[in-house]
């Protein structure tokens, strides 16, 4: 049984998360719901909609990226219609934009009626402003925007409201506006305000990095004019460092090079080399890859690391699972033809519904689920630590972690046991301290398919695979690798592979176990020298980094990539070494100091041995 977060355990969260940050229920919910609907969602009697739920995490100063999600095809085919209006305006297409303004579902309000509104006026005020060249009409859009949630905000100060991520790319996007406008004072005084509030507000990093580095791209150039050169450098700096602690890609081109250049100002900061050549090397990736469609526009939608979850295809694989019908399934809970609309994305369930189906179903998911069965958000934040810990290979740091976490979670929750134990259990082997035999037999264990059950086809074909399922399939294929039984290692991966193309659900939003599988397998195929399909999944790797604004696996897929080149070849090429150099400084620049060794042995054997990289 795959337990994940126990019934209506994310009203506790949300309540013992408000009493930790001292905030009042009314300024908490203002302009969201009305306090006796918030007051519900704590009582566990009502369930918030995936956007209202975003809303009021984040004006905590929380990310809700811990936390998987599980949408109706409803509330998935509005995330991808909001993702196409974004990709419009990255890639400058009003047109499109407009086009994609006047569809149904842009004004059907089936989600949550205040923050749909509030989005397409956002959208529509840029239309105005690139489309239609009115930046008043824009900047009144953005306006209206904003008053929908934290009404009169011109009357006080920032910090005597709880200010959301969204709600705050909305300010940014408006102080872009007033610059345009000639109205730069304003604009500077509200950007100042912006950086002040999330640093004190915005504890949790994976917030605070969807705010604070977009706040100073536009600061820096108004410092500049002011020659206020130090604050504007310090100011990079921070956000440059924030964006590499996350490993995130957007506007880090933009702030290395204002760091660069405000360095240069300032005769104290002597040694700016190595940031000079990663630059450049990031630089020279984006423009092969067209990455500038992604990263550089202001109103890009923010990297995430949320993983969504469809309802119909969750219930329809566990249903099939078990052996019984929708007729058996719905007995005492609702119609067969509700199971029936639920499957063929016809309809939700509403959440009492689902937590009964999914206790039917021999499974405890609810619509919010964590990696830890908690109640303690901060212990979602530690895992996430951790994860972000063993994927640079830093064992020791994982080890402090983990022995922070156990005694905090209760291990009578099969969640917990699945995560934590995945973990022990990967340190463990990656310090020598346990065979890759063992590895594998423990994993297989935990999952149920002992013996090489995975083999077996029933097993994909009745298993709904979460991201924690996927991990420990990974961990299953490491294990094999190491046995030197690779055609194991890749059988595993081809048929996550396909479990995660067959989906409804975007790639790009199972990054995380999306990106875990496609770094694996381009890995494996190398090894096994089917180097055509290593390459196919190197550059599918490097386009997903690009379209999710991660970049921490970037180095591997470019060193892999360039590995394939040259056995294809039969000789190295002045293409191949390009992308080792590129895998060494990029690797570098994100802390995979695994990475960066890799690249500087192989550059070293096969292209030039005597390279000095700085």
């Amino acid at each position: 049984m795959d337990v994940v977060m126990n019934e209506r355990k994310i009203n506790e969260l949300l309540y013992l998360l408000r009493i930790d940050k001292k905030v009042k229920q009314k300024k908490l919910c203002w302009g969201l719901c009305s306090q006796g609907t918030y007051c519900r969602y704590e009582y566990g009697e009502r369930m918030p909609d995936s956007l209202l739920l975003n809303a009021i995490m984040q004006r905590m100063g929380k990310s809700t990226d811990k936390l998987t999600t599980i949408l109706s095809i409803g509330e998935y085919r509005y995330y991808l219609w909001k993702r196409n209006a974004l990709a419009a305006v990255s890639q400058e297409d009003m047109d499109e934009l407009d086009r994609l303004l006047k569809e149904p579902i842009a004004s059907k309000l089936t989600i949550n009626k205040v923050l749909q509104k509030q989005f397409l006026y956002r959208m529509q005020a840029l239309v105005a402003y690139y489309k239609d060249a009115d930046i008043s009409r824009g900047i009144s859009l953005l306006e209206k925007a904003i008053d929908l949630t934290i009404p009169n905000m011109q009357y006080h100060s920032l910090d005597w409201f709880q200010i959301s991520i969204d709600e705050m790319h909305i300010m940014l996007e408006l102080a872009n506006f007033r610059i345009k406008g000639n109205r730069s004072e304003e604009s500077k005084t509200m950007l100042l305000q912006i950086v002040e509030y999330t640093e004190k507000n915005y504890d949790d990093y994976e917030a605070k990095v969807k705010v604070l580095p977009r706040a100073v791209k536009l600061l820096y150039p108004l410092l500049m004019e002011e020659e206020k050169y130090e604050e504007a450098m310090k100011l990079c700096k921070k956000a440059v460092d924030l964006l590499l602690w996350q490993g995130v890609l957007y506007d880090l081109a933009e702030l290395l090079a204002g760091y660069l250049q405000s360095a240069s100002l300032n005769p104290e900061i002597a040694d700016t080399v190595k940031y000079e050549r990663q630059l450049q090397a990031l630089l020279e990736v984006y423009e092969e890859y067209g990455a500038d469609l992604y990263l550089q526009e202001d109103t890009r939608l923010m990297y995430q690391d949320q993983e969504l979850y469809l309802v119909d295809e969750m219930i329809l694989r566990y249903r099939i699972r078990m052996g019984i019908s929708q007729e058996e399934l719905s007995e005492d809970i609702c119609t067969p033809e509700t199971i029936s609309r639920i499957e063929s994305c016809r309809r939700g369930p509403n959440p009492n519904n689902f937590i009964a189906l999914m206790r039917k179903l021999g499974t405890e998911h609810d619509y919010y689920n964590g990696k830890l069965e908690t109640n303690n958000y901060l212990l979602l934040e530690k895992m996430k630590e951790m994860e972000r810990a063993m994927s640079l290979k830093n064992w020791e740091e994982a080890q402090k972690i983990l022995d922070f976490l156990k005694p905090q979670v209760d291990m009578n929750f099969t969640q917990n046991k699945y995560s934590l134990y995945a973990a022990e259990n990967c340190i463990q082997f990656f310090t020598g301290k346990m065979t890759p035999e063992e590895f594998v037999k423990r994993t297989e264990a935990v999952l149920g398919c002992e013996n090489e059950g995975w083999r077996k086809d029933e097993f994909w074909e009745l298993t709904f695979f979460t991201g924690s399922r996927i991990t420990l399939l990974n961990h299953i294929a490491i294990g094999y690798e190491y046995m030197h039984q690779l055609e194991k290692s890749i059988f595993i991966l081809e048929h996550l592979m396909k479990e995660l193309e067959n989906s409804k659900v975007c790639l790009e939003d199972r990054y995380e176990s999306s990106m875990s599988v496609v770094g694996n397998l381009s890995g494996y195929y190398g090894e096994v020298g089917r180097l055509e399909e290593c390459l196919e999944m190197c550059e599918k790797g490097i386009r997903l980094c690009f379209k999710c604004g991660r970049g921490v696996r970037l180095a591997n897929f470019l060193g892999n990539k360039a590995e394939a080149m040259d056995l294809i070849n039969n000789k190295i090429s002045p293409e191949s070494e390009r992308n080792m150099r590129h895998a060494y400084y990029l690797s570098e620049l994100m802390s995979d100091h695994s990475a960066t060794a890799c690249a500087d042995k192989y550059y070293r054997s096969y292209y030039k041995s005597d390279i000095i990289w700085y």
